[in-house]
């Protein structure tokens, strides 16, 4: 996220990443990588919120290697 200040300022553009940071202590959000469940291939990089989904992601996508749609489970 880029955020603008005043032309005044010291600082044209101000970078700051938002739900990657900590948060009390607990990081709120992670990345995690979704491998094929039939071909084991790491395909996919998604990010979830570990507060609402403490348990492992699981989705039908398209295994390129596959050349199908297969389950893909989040890997660590």
């Amino acid at each position: 996220v880029v955020c603008r200040l005043k032309p005044g300022s010291r600082h044209l553009l101000q970078l700051r990443t938002m739900n990657y940071g900590l948060n009390g202590g607990i990081a709120v959000r992670t990345k995690v990588i979704l491998a094929c469940t039939e071909c084991k291939q790491r395909n996919y990089n998604t990010d979830k919120n570990k507060r609402t989904t403490p348990d492992k992601l699981e989705f039908s996508k398209y295994c390129r290697f596959c050349h199908k749609h297969t389950p893909h489970k989040e890997t660590k």
